[in-house]
């Protein structure tokens, strides 16, 4: 004769609260196979949780055909980090997330390689703002998307964005960077290290940014002193910058930017853009690394 089950001693709020929440999606699966119960707890969790835990070993195996299937059953999501899901994050499948989660405020896509621009078409052109999908959208982080061209831009020009990382983009160049500028005025954290196309051009636009704080370019070797000097001058919130390996960016610039209180970053460490993308501090006023 069997004992007493678990739900006899923990109540069903209990474990929807304080346990699942902190269970990634692989357990949350085991967990759902173990009784019929425990099947319409995690269902119950995933129709209302606000993020999806997917370890670095489930991102590389997990198929499309499961994100779908994960994708159906949420709703209330505010973050959603499929960063790393080379294979089984596609157009579709993201697309899916967002049509069932109009609340999310943090998109990670990054080294999502079969992910483009249209997964983002026609976003702005829906009836109402508050109905648009992503119009809640802070922080949008796609680095090393390399499909990914620059018509993101206008499809999310509706989004009150803060945060845009697109890190190793092939396709961000000058005329992503004024889009940028254009679109969302309230930028705050820009990140496009090693963004080849980029030159100082487009950098000399952030100079319209007024509340520019976080800025890297590292590795955009046409950048040069006299674009760096605008932002730097224009720019009166700008509190850290990264250009490791800007090749044409003098030894005086650099200390005129110490001079005038600018934190100089180092880009150069392993995956160093994964490191300011995950951090949620970054947001913050006062955000080092």
């Amino acid at each position: 004769m069997g004992g007493p089950s678990i739900l006899s001693y923990i109540s069903t709020e209990c474990i929807l609260q304080h346990i699942l929440p902190f269970l990634d999606l692989t357990s949350l699966h085991q967990l759902s196979l173990t009784c019929l119960t425990f099947h319409h707890l995690v269902l119950d969790h995933l129709s209302t949780g606000s993020t999806l835990l997917l370890t670095p070993e489930l991102k590389r195996k997990i198929k499309e055909v499961h994100l779908r299937t994960v994708a159906d059953v949420t709703s209330c999501l505010r973050v959603l980090d499929v960063s790393g899901c080379a294979d089984g994050i596609t157009n579709n499948a993201l697309r899916l997330f967002i049509e069932h989660n109009p609340g999310l405020e943090h998109l990670n896509i990054s080294k999502c390689y079969r992910v483009t621009s249209a997964v983002f078409k026609g976003f702005n052109e829906s009836h109402g703002a508050l109905s648009r999908p992503l119009s809640k959208l802070n922080i949008f982080i796609a680095n090393w998307c390399r499909n990914l061209n620059g018509e993101w831009t206008l499809s999310l020009s509706h989004c009150p964005l803060r945060v845009v990382s697109l890190a190793g983009t092939w396709y961000t160049n000058d005329e992503t960077i004024n889009d940028i500028v254009t679109f969302f005025g309230d930028i705050e954290c820009v990140n496009v290290n090693k963004c080849y196309k980029v030159s100082d051009e487009g950098v000399r636009m952030f100079i319209f940014c007024k509340n520019l704080r976080i800025l890297k370019i590292s590795g955009c070797f046409k950048i040069g002193d006299r674009s760096v000097r605008a932002v730097a001058e224009e720019c009166g919130t700008l509190r850290q910058i990264a250009m490791d390996d800007c090749r044409s960016i003098s030894r005086s610039m650099l200390d005129k930017l110490k001079n005038m209180g600018i934190l100089l970053l180092e880009g150069k460490k392993e995956n160093v853009d994964e490191m300011w993308d995950l951090s949620k501090r970054y947001m913050k006023r006062d955000f080092l690394f």
